[in-house]
């Protein structure tokens, strides 16, 4: 019997392309080595580095010098507008079950949807979680299995009550490993308003 749900942010919840910061650091003159600059990412994401550090760390990377805002904006670019409906579609969701909200995500990103979603709907948004874990405040990013288990002990979740759904196949594995129920979600294919559908067939 599931009565629990932890939902990944990104690529679930709020359409994602990271096509399009890609295209935005290419159009800035990024240098090829960027790509490579994993741990500044992964620190970034961790919040071992503020927006600042993160951004200053990258900036050498492109062929000329490049305002930190235009960086932050290029960084951002991957972000489409939280979808309206989707607070509503939590908003019955949590009636019937506890739901969190788990992303590996930065300070910068966060800002950015908020920003965009304006202030009152991204607190309407956050309301519909119990709780919301986000990578850069924890210390910890997935698949790291602590994650998973530092928010089942935080809530008292017990895994086969629990379902989980994330866009990323090594983000699912790490979670059932644990026991916990999965959905690999596809944004290409799937909608998250089809959840009920996919809690049927678990139940």
């Amino acid at each position: 019997m599931i009565k629990n749900i932890i939902l990944d942010f990104g690529g679930v919840l709020i359409p994602i392309d990271e096509r399009r910061t890609l295209d935005a650091f290419s159009a800035l003159g990024a240098k090829k080595e960027l790509k490579d600059q994993t741990e500044t990412f992964q620190d970034y994401e961790t919040g071992k580095i503020s927006t600042n550090q993160f951004l200053k760390k990258i900036q050498p990377h492109f062929f000329r010098t490049i305002y930190l805002q235009d960086l932050a904006d290029a960084w951002n670019a991957l972000l489409d507008p939280l979808p309206r409906d989707v607070t509503f579609f939590l908003k019955r969701l949590k009636t019937d079950y506890r739901v969190f909200l788990l992303s590996n995500t930065n300070e910068s990103h966060i800002s950015a949807i908020k920003r965009t979603a304006g202030p009152f709907e991204f607190t309407q948004f956050l309301k519909q979680f119990e709780k919301v874990y986000y990578s850069h405040e924890m210390g910890l990013r997935k698949p790291d299995p602590k994650i998973f288990k530092k928010v089942m002990k935080d809530n008292g979740l017990v895994a086969e009550e629990t379902f989980y759904v994330d866009d990323g196949e090594q983000h699912i594995e790490s979670a059932k490993k644990l026991g916990i129920q999965t959905w690999h979600f596809n944004p290409k294919k799937d909608s998250i308003r089809d959840l009920g559908k996919v809690l049927l067939k678990h139940h």
